[in-house]
């Protein structure tokens, strides 16, 4: 069964989760709301994902694991572009987020890149739970198996920074984790997640061989 990070994950009760900790109360009530938890970036045990409980306020997350027998359903970024898979509904005026994503739609989909939102816009529309504020980004993440030219990573943030009217978080998921496009196309070193923990690379490193990774603390501690 395959997983990435940002896939969204239906659950049939919380005891199938595994955590370190008893379930904090925002955990229980989150999930009673909306039972789904988020695929994180983590080496879980042999036949179990890494996921991530996210409450409704910034700030309130928890990680576990959850056994993949016990998996009921699974929401990719990419199918939460069309709008027959939305469970929130829209019968008023439409927040930023989701104004911003109707409109880079056209331009995203042209260039045949597998991409979708994330974060909270992508929780909102999977769940149909509010969780969006008109002081919300919209968190999108772009897979690129590939490199991309920095020059054209550019052009594309440049058209949709031009229609958006929030503000944009895109990470790139590349072979080695996830990293900001923004940065990858404005820093000589990237940070980049991995299934490790956070690592400090050259752009062009992104596709690179992880053993050429150098760790975050080593970079910091010189």
């Amino acid at each position: 069964m395959e997983l990435n990070p940002h896939d969204l994950i239906n659950i049939a009760k919380t005891d199938d989760l595994v955590t370190d900790h008893p379930l904090l109360p925002w955990a229980v009530s989150s999930l009673a709301d909306a039972p789904y938890v988020v695929v994180r970036r983590s080496i879980p045990p042999k036949g179990f994902a890494a996921v991530g409980i996210r409450g409704f306020q910034r700030g309130q997350r928890m990680a576990a694991s959850l056994k993949l027998q016990d998996i009921q359903e699974i929401v990719r970024p990419h199918m939460l572009i069309c709008d027959k898979n939305w469970k929130a509904a829209y019968p008023n005026e439409l927040s930023k987020p989701i104004l911003t994503l109707q409109k880079i739609i056209p331009v995203m989909n042209e260039t045949g890149l597998y991409w979708g939102p994330t974060g909270s816009t992508g929780f909102e529309l999977m769940s149909g739970i509010k969780t969006l504020t008109e002081n919300s980004d919209l968190d999108l993440v772009i897979n690129a198996d590939s490199p991309l030219s920095i020059s054209y990573a550019a052009l594309l943030l440049k058209k949709l920074e031009a229609l958006a009217v929030t503000r944009l978080d895109i990470q790139l998921n590349t072979p080695l984790g996830g990293s900001s496009l923004k940065e990858y196309i404005n820093s000589t070193m990237v940070l980049v997640k991995t299934l490790t923990g956070p690592k400090l690379v050259k752009p062009s490193a992104l596709w690179d061989n992880p053993d050429c990774i150098q760790p975050v603390y080593d970079e910091i501690n010189r």
